[in-house]
């Protein structure tokens, strides 16, 4: 009978005769998925008392719980249509109109458009593929150099999975039960000052190299191009807004932003699909029928939305919502027509800022007043509040009348009356659904949605099949109770949270150039997660650094999957994009650096609201004193 101190060497010789295996197979060029499963079955069969026929047992006991991993597949597909459709062109333009008469304007416009792509996609290779295509040919036109366009898309792209949605947070979430969405919450920030930094780093050699910029395009450009990336750019707010108002879990915010992304791609903007040869409005009836089209089209879509929204809000019936919906309609009719007898008398742009004052403002102040400013809530809490209650309220309108306004100078250009561009709208509105319904179900059968099925398809099974067999491999170390022995060790050892952040960060920048981000984290989390707890480190503040350390992983050789996308995106030898990518590589090791050390980067926001708890602590690994060090943090 072997002591305790023995059998635990004894595990720990083992431990490391797995990884050797691991290691030693990817070198030889084995895939990493099949590296890990076959390991980790040898481990079984060979170094331990299990049985050949429990390995289907410990495959499934190593998935089951994971529920959170259904969001995977959902985001992937979510992601794929608005790749297919023309999202990211609008999406450009609109950064364009935003950013781009700055010195290296299209530069910064290139990361703005990332960081937007990045909030629908969750995916650094779709942020790459999307943006980069566009943005790195434009670049070149304007008089960047190749280099430097593949340098900033290439780091841009990386914002994909730090900005939520993210995929590589869910997999992080299921790997340690911690909250998505607290998780997602916690991406705000840390993405938001990624893309600043970014951007300002662009900004500062645009400066000192003289490199071109564009012109600035009016506010009226800014309202067209945001009114035209609307519909893509709603998908943000319904899987955050849906998340944090309690209307739906992650995993049914993933469902829902795959449907209206397929509903948004082939029937609105119709850039995919059986009706893709078809135009809502045909050029030669625009000018005429503009106005009255968006009368109608908006008070459609606002009568589908409140219905949608009474059936999965408690306090809002279909009664109620008719209400609304008929009030929205009268209110857009009356506008209408105000704005077209202003446009025809001169004065549209007074009567556009009266309208916004009543509609916009003195709504978002009441909110601020009764709502916002009160309470007991954390200053950040506040300030997303505001900023919150600012874009709900006030964006909406401002693009509504812009639409309006456009449309009533359309109609005083032309002379037509307002009725008449009512009726003709309403026909075109009508004309359009009905194709709609028509092709309904050939667009689900169409070329375009096969394709775009089969590549999710192809994604969402090679991914699942990495995140398997490494489940597998944490369901080994668990049963050997290798984190505990882990976190004894580092903590008899004197070991303190800032050393023990820096070898974390260590270990995944170097298993971050060889691997994939979910793989690699299904294999970390579970090794670093007790030890992180019994440390004080909050789990949330720990699963955005491995995010970050994912992103640097990714732009890194000789695995860095964003370095080989934008090889063929750019055109170019991928140590050549490696070259190109190292300036802006170092502005996210500062950002590690930022993140890691200052946990309210992270923390503050989700800490300031009320998501439940942050960790499931009956699932944490190790002995009752770790479990009620777990639940004294969530007090």
């Amino acid at each position: 009978m072997r002591c305790e101190a023995s059998t635990r060497g004894i595990d720990l010789m083992d431990v490391a005769i797995l990884f050797i295996m691991i290691i030693g197979l990817m070198l030889v060029g084995v895939p990493i998925a099949v590296s890990l499963g076959i390991s980790s079955i040898v481990f079984l069969l060979v170094l331990s008392d299990t049985s050949l026929a429990s390995i289907a047992q410990t495959l499934f006991q190593a998935m089951a719980g994971h529920y959170t991993l259904l969001a995977v597949p959902f985001f992937i597909l979510a992601s794929s249509f608005m790749s297919t459709g023309g999202v990211a062109k609008r999406i450009i333009r609109f950064s364009i109109a935003i950013v781009g008469h700055f010195p290296g304007g299209l530069a910064i416009a290139g990361v703005a458009a990332c960081m937007m792509f990045a909030a629908l996609s969750g995916s650094s290779p779709a942020t790459v593929v999307a943006i980069g295509s566009i943005v790195i040919a434009g670049m070149r036109q304007v008089g960047y150099s190749k280099d430097f366009a593949a340098g900033v898309i290439a780091n841009a792209g990386t914002l994909g999975i730090l900005i939520p949605p993210s995929i590589v947070m869910v997999v992080y979430a299921s790997a340690t039960d911690v909250s998505v969405g607290r998780m997602f919450l916690a991406g705000l920030v840390p993405g938001l000052l990624a893309g600043g930094m970014l951007m300002a780093t662009i900004f500062g050699i645009a400066v000192v190299k003289k490199l071109p910029k564009g012109e600035w395009l009016g506010w009226g450009e800014v309202m067209a191009s945001m009114l035209e990336a609307g519909w893509g750019l709603f998908l943000i707010i319904i899987i955050l807004v849906g998340i944090y108002g309690g209307i739906f879990t992650p995993t049914e915010a993933a469902a829902v932003a795959s449907v209206y992304a397929f509903i948004v791609a082939v029937f609105v903007y119709r850039d995919m699909g059986p009706l893709s040869t078809r135009k809502w409005l045909p050029d030669e009836r625009e000018e005429r029928d503009l106005l009255g089209f968006r009368v109608v089209g908006f008070s459609v879509v606002n009568l589908l939305l409140w219905q949608m929204i009474a059936v999965v809000a408690d306090p809002v019936s279909p009664v109620l919502a008719l209400q609304i919906a008929l009030g929205f309609f009268a209110v857009a009719l009356i506008v209408g027509a105000l704005m077209s007898l202003a446009a025809k008398r001169g004065f549209l742009g007074v009567m556009t800022l009266l309208a916004f004052a009543v509609t916009g403002v003195l709504p978002w102040l009441y909110v601020v007043l009764t709502m916002v400013l009160p309470g007991d809530s954390s200053i950040w809490w506040k300030l997303a509040s505001t900023v919150g209650a600012f874009l709900a309220i006030c964006v909406p309108p401002a693009v509504f009348l812009f639409a309006l306004g456009k449309g009533a100078r359309g109609l005083a250009e032309s002379g037509t009356g307002y009725v008449a561009s009512l009726s003709g709208g309403a026909w075109l509105v009508a004309r359009g659904n009905i194709e709609n319904v028509i092709w309904a179900v050939p667009a689900l059968f169409s070329k375009a949605t096969k394709d775009t099925l089969f590549e999710a398809g192809k994604l969402t099974v090679t991914l699942m099949f990495i995140i398997a067999n490494a489940l597998i491999l944490k369901h080994v170390l668990t049963d050997e109770q290798i984190p505990q022995q882990i976190a004894g060790a580092m903590l008899s050892a004197g070991l303190g949270a800032v050393m023990f952040l820096v070898i974390v960060n260590v270990i995944l920048l170097i298993g971050g150039q060889f691997m994939e981000p979910s793989g690699l984290i299904v294999i970390v989390a579970p090794l670093v997660f007790p030890i992180a707890l019994q440390l004080g480190i909050d789990p949330i503040h720990l699963g955005i650094i491995m995010v970050v350390n994912m992103e640097i992983g990714m732009i890194t050789p000789p695995v860095g999957l964003n370095l080989f996308v934008t090889s063929g995106v750019a055109g170019m030898p991928m140590m050549r994009v490696v070259k190109a990518a190292m300036p802006f590589l170092g502005v996210l090791f500062i950002f590690l650096i930022i993140v890691t050390y200052i946990p309210a980067v992270s923390v503050a926001l989700p800490n300031s609201t009320s998501l439940g708890p942050q960790i499931n602590c009956a699932n944490v690994p190790g002995d009752p004193l770790e479990r009620a060090f777990c639940e004294a943090r969530q007090d």
